[in-house]
C-alpha cells in the first residue's frame, strides 16, 4: 500500500485542478454569455434607432441633424464591432477552458487506472504469497504426518488380499 500513497495524493491533486478548471470553465460560459446578451442589445438598440431616425428623417431632417446621426451611428457601429470582438475572445476563452478541463479530466482517470492496476497487483503478490505459505504448510504437514508413508510404496493398513 505503500507504493500507492503518492498515487493517492497525486489524484487528489489533479481531482483538484479538475475540479478548478470546471469552475473556470463555469465562469467562461458566464462570461462569453454575458458578452454575447451585451452584443445582442448593441445590435438591438442600433437597429432600433436607425428604424426612428430613418422614418424622422423620412417627415423632416436637415442637414446639421443628418450628420449627428451618421457619426452618433458609425460610433455605434465600432461599438457594436467591438462588443462583437469580446464576443469571439470569450468564446476562445471558453474553448480553451474546455480543453484544460478535458486534459485534466483525463490525467485523473490515468492516475485513478494507475491506482486500480496497483491495488490489483498488490492482491495477486498477497494472494501469490499466501498460496505459497498455504502450500508451503501443507508441505510440512505432509512430511511429519503417518499418513504420508502409505502414499508410497509400502502400505501397511491396506490389504494384500481378497
Amino acid at each position: 500500500m505503500s507504493s500507492i500513497q503518492p498515487l493517492l495524493i497525486l489524484i487528489e491533486s489533479a481531482e483538484k485542478a479538475r475540479d478548478d478548471a470546471v469552475s473556470q470553465l463555469e465562469g467562461a460560459r458566464r462570461a462569453h454569455e454575458a458578452a454575447r446578451q451585451q452584443a445582442q442589445s448593441l445590435a438591438d438598440w442600433r437597429k432600433e434607432y436607425q428604424h426612428r431616425w430613418s422614418s424622422q428623417f423620412a417627415k423632416s431632417g436637415g442637414m446639421e441633424i443628418m450628420r449627428c446621426y451618421q457619426d452618433f451611428t458609425a460610433r455605434l457601429g465600432d461599438a457594436v464591432a467591438e462588443q462583437d470582438k469580446r464576443v469571439a475572445q470569450a468564446a476562445q476563452a471558453m474553448e480553451h477552458c474546455r480543453l484544460q478541463l478535458i486534459e485534466r479530466e483525463r490525467k485523473v482517470a490515468a492516475v485513478g487506472q494507475l491506482i486500480d492496476r496497483r491495488v490489483l497487483e498488490a492482491a495477486q503478490r498477497e494472494q501469490r504469497r499466501d498460496q505459497k505459505a498455504t502450500d508451503e504448510q501443507a508441505a510440512r504437514a505432509g512430511r511429519g504426518s503417518p499418513l504420508s508413508s502409505s502414499f508410497g510404496g509400502g502400505n501397511k493398513f491396506a490389504p494384500t488380499s481378497y
